[in-house]
């Protein structure tokens, strides 16, 4: 059976907000995306669309990073833009609810995609029309390697292959800029082996308001992805910054 993307986050997005901003898996790739952040040249870049931004947390990072553009986050989840809207307000950010990706009908000089493409049945397609609405930079991230049965339950359809997406990006003119394949071992395989064994993203433990408990075993998380992990070439987190070529 097909997961139901829509219905899961439109069911979870607000109890899933204090995992976004203190877990430690999401605190970790907020990092890895801000090392990005410091290889393009904001000078170029006015217009930026993050797509599948969730409730919205990485987008006003992206917004407050580049306070110049105009920043756009869209998102299938209703539930998703209308929490993003109320939480995160700056001038030069807006988020719109868009079921069919209507957007990338237009033009801009970035588009960010972060731990979207795993969820899309048909991600070449998408990546695609990210490929041909972008003209300067795309920014991505998604799990690679082994898929655990928890995954399924989050709304993923696959986990990406090495390489997999830098090959299908070469025919659109997109090659990379700088690449992490991050995380062995604390992240990938300790971590999501202990998600599933958990069942991450349904227990009582990750779920809701964090308290002084979860905040603080996330904090020690956190600090074995970033600081005892592997970063560049080795691991299971993909995040990666490509540049289109003239």
């Amino acid at each position: 059976m097909k997961p139901d993307n829509k219905k899961i986050y439109d069911e979870n997005w607000i109890a899933w907000h204090d995992m976004k901003v203190h877990g430690p898996a999401s605190r970790w790739l907020r990092s890895l995306i801000n090392d990005q952040f410091k290889r393009i040249n904001s000078k170029e870049v006015h217009t930026i669309l993050d797509l599948g931004c969730g409730e919205g947390t990485i987008t006003y990072e992206i917004a407050k990073q580049f306070s110049t553009a105009q920043v756009t986050g869209t998102d299938f989840s209703i539930t998703g833009i209308e929490f993003a809207e109320k939480k995160y307000i700056l001038p030069n950010l807006v988020f719109k609810h868009d079921n069919d990706s209507a957007n990338l009908n237009l033009s801009y000089d970035m588009i960010t995609c972060f731990e979207v493409l795993e969820h899309v049945e048909h991600w070449e397609e998408l990546l695609g029309r990210m490929a041909e609405s972008s003209t300067k930079y795309l920014l991505l991230s998604f799990p690679t390697g082994r898929m655990r049965p928890f995954e399924v339950n989050v709304g993923h359809f696959r986990n990406f292959q090495k390489k997999q997406v830098e090959d299908f990006l070469k025919k659109y003119n997109f090659y990379p800029q700088n690449i992490f394949y991050s995380g062995f071992p604390f992240y990938s395989p300790l971590y999501r082996d202990l998600c599933n064994i958990t069942n991450s993203g349904s227990n009582t433990f990750t779920k809701g308001t964090y308290g002084f408990s979860q905040k603080a075993v996330a904090s020690v998380l956190y600090f074995l992805f970033r600081h005892l992990s592997s970063r560049k070439s080795y691991g299971d987190q993909f995040c990666g910054l490509f540049t289109k070529s003239a």
